[in-house]
């Protein structure tokens, strides 16, 4: 089953400060292409919001339409995902908003598997997560 992508990959991948650093993100973008990720559209809307805020808006678009274009596949937030959602955050008291769509993006698409460094989502049993 593929990874479910946090807004974390992306922005480490965009914001690489090493050569190092982004040769593995980019490695693993190609990877998470070709089993054809899992993109929430929270995601789209985090990476939109942090490209606007710190590198404007014509870099914003670029980024979120090479997602958008490529071979990931994005997932809209549906009343079950929102519902799920609004569980993990009952479950799990201090779980952002965000991160809890991501999750339960990750369960109901039954990927149970998350691409990211937040250490929220190492807290939530019903979810694996993964870091580069």
């Amino acid at each position: 089953m593929p990874l479910t992508v946090d807004t974390r990959f992306f922005l480490t991948h965009y914001v690489a400060n090493t050569d190092q650093l982004k040769q593995k993100t980019s490695r693993k973008m190609a990877e998470l292409q070709r089993e054809t990720a899992i993109v929430p559209t929270i995601v789209l809307h985090e990476i939109h919001k942090f490209m606007y805020d710190n590198v404007g808006k014509d870099a914003a678009r670029l980024r979120v339409n090479s997602i958008i274009v490529s071979r990931f596949r994005i997932v809209d937030l549906t009343t079950r995902i929102a519902l799920m959602s609004a569980k993990l955050r009952c479950q799990y008291r201090d779980l952002p908003t965000a991160d809890s769509i991501v999750a339960a993006t990750s369960i109901e698409t039954k990927s149970r598997r998350v691409l990211s460094d937040d250490s929220h989502f190492k807290k939530i049993h019903e979810i694996r997560s993964e870091w580069l």
